[in-house]
Order: structure tokens, then sequence, then C-alpha cells
């Protein structure tokens, strides 16, 4: 192969490296991710599924803003989903929650799908013993109480991998919002914008209804989070309402609409400058080549 045909071959590949190289250390930013979690059908009388009404419908309406959806049924739902949840902006939590009284103080836990057995107890016994986890207990209609894995605080702020983005949690099951136990877990231990829950005990069909019209409220008016919440409807059942945490003016004011918005816009302005990234490679390598050819033909004519 001739010399001058090498030349540019070579810084091509140099250059491509190092591109390589600069975008490994920037990051390629993410398209907007979201999780519905869903583990309501463990008492056995719950909705649950990638075809109910409330799951189709968000996903069609997060989609619709280009956000990709992920869906995790009952039989999934493990610890080592609720590990990975930092990897998303929109988590929806459609799984059964409860409270713990330790020490006269109330502690908000999550239900995992992975059922308590002597051989799962061994296998965490270690975050067991640091409150990471707990013994969540569910009446099934036949009056039979059975025991999963329950997520406490502890191991949203120590087990998670990774820290939350540009992220707003929603958690639709009983009480998760009853104090901000657990609230205080995603957004000051790992960074979440927001975490909105209900304050007591929720039906299930209303807490598909209210959350599906905050989703609406959001992506389709692009209210801020105090407009939707403000007019989400409390459970008449039972009282509950939904609520945020942290109770403040900027979080109130968010917009999550807009937030997944700029996150595209981020997207889209990475791709556009990796394009012209490559093409100052080209019209590099062009010169470069050039003047290295040319060096390399006076060398041969000094000999």
């Amino acid at each position: 192969m001739k010399f001058k045909v090498i030349i540019p071959i070579i810084l091509f590949v140099f250059c491509i490296c190092l591109i390589t190289i600069l975008v490994s250390f920037r990051g390629s930013p993410r398209i907007p991710k979201a999780i519905i979690v869903d583990n309501l059908r463990l008492d056995k009388l719950s909705p649950s599924g990638k075809n109910i009404p409330f799951v189709n419908e968000t996903r069609k309406l997060l989609k619709g803003v280009g956000v990709e959806v992920e869906y995790v049924g009952v039989e999934n739902v493990t610890l080592e989903v609720y590990q990975n949840l930092a990897q998303y902006n929109f988590v929806i939590l459609r799984v059964h929650s409860g409270m713990l009284v330790e020490g006269g103080k109330k502690i908000i836990c999550f239900f995992s799908s992975e059922e308590l057995s002597k051989q799962k107890f061994r296998k965490y016994s270690d975050w067991f013993e640091k409150n990471y986890l707990a013994n969540a207990s569910l009446e099934l209609p036949n009056g039979i109480k059975k025991s999963f894995i329950g997520v406490r605080p502890n191991f949203i702020r120590n087990c998670l991998n990774g820290r939350f983005q540009d992220s707003i949690i929603i958690a639709m099951g009983c009480n998760s919002s009853f104090n901000d136990s657990m609230a205080r877990a995603f957004v000051n231990d790992r960074n979440a914008l927001a975490y909105i829950g209900w304050t007591s005990d929720v039906t299930v069909n209303h807490t598909d209804s209210a959350t599906l019209g905050l989703l609406k409220s959001f992506f389709e008016k692009n209210e801020t989070i105090r407009e939707a919440i403000n007019k989400a409807p409390a459970d008449h059942r039972t009282g509950a309402r939904l609520t945020y945490y942290p109770d403040d003016k900027t979080t109130g004011n968010l917009r999550p609409k807009e937030i997944i918005e700029q996150l595209l816009e981020k997207k889209s302005s990475f791709i556009s400058d990796l394009i012209d990234s490559f093409s100052w490679v080209l019209l590099i390598t062009l010169s470069a080549s050039n003047w290295l050819s040319s060096c390399y033909r006076k060398f041969l004519r000094k000999f």
C-alpha cells in the first residue's frame, strides 16, 4: 500500500479514537426513561398486567412525549428492580406499601414480590440486620397472611445503584406519603427531584384514576406539580390525598413536561455535536494527510 494512502487511514483512526475517549468522559445523554413497577396483584384481587387500562394509557401518554417506558409485572418485582430505579426519570410504583412501627415511629415500607422464606432470610441476612429490609405481611382474601420482603427507606438510602438525575417518583400504594420517611430517602439521599404519594389507605380504582389524571395534567396541560396535585381528587372512601415532597416553592413549580423536553433537547444537541465532530475529523484528516504527503515528497527529493 502506498504511503500517501496509509497516512489518511492512520490519521482517521487516531481521530476516531480521540473522539471516542472524549465522548466517554463526557457521557452520552440518555433518552428519558420511565418504569412502571406493578405488584398490586399480590393480594389476588387487584388488577395488574401490561394490558390493564392504567398501564396501557400511561405507556401511551409517556411515549407520546418521547419517554421510553419499561413495565415490570408482579412476578418480577425483585430487590434488584428496586436497586436499579435510579436509571429512570419517571418511577411509577404501583406496589403495595404499608407502615412499620418501631420505637413509636412509623416507617413506610414498599413490598417486593419476593416471598420471605427461610432461604431468602439467610440470603439477605446482612440487609435485614442493617434494617434495610423488613417482613412485609399481606392478608389474602382467604384470611391467610403471607410474608414478602419489604423495602425500607434505608434500602433506598444505601442500596441503590447510583443517584437519580432529573427524576420524579410517584408512589401509588397505601400510606406512601403518610409521613416523609420514604420521601426523604429518595429526595434528600438519592437526589430525586420530587416524591408523590398518598396520605393514607387508598383504593385501587382511585389510585389508578387519580395517578393517570396527574400524568395528564403534567404532559397534556403542562401543569406544575403544585397545580396538578391541587386538582387531584381525594379518595371518597378513605379520605386519602396526594401530596408531594419536598413541599416547597421550587418543587411545586416544577413542570415535568418541560423537564422531559430539556432532556430530549440535550440528546438532540449531543447527536448534532457528534456529527459536527466527525465533520471536523474528515477535514483535519484530509489537511493533515496532504501536509504529511508534502513533507514525505520533500524528504524523498533530498535523497
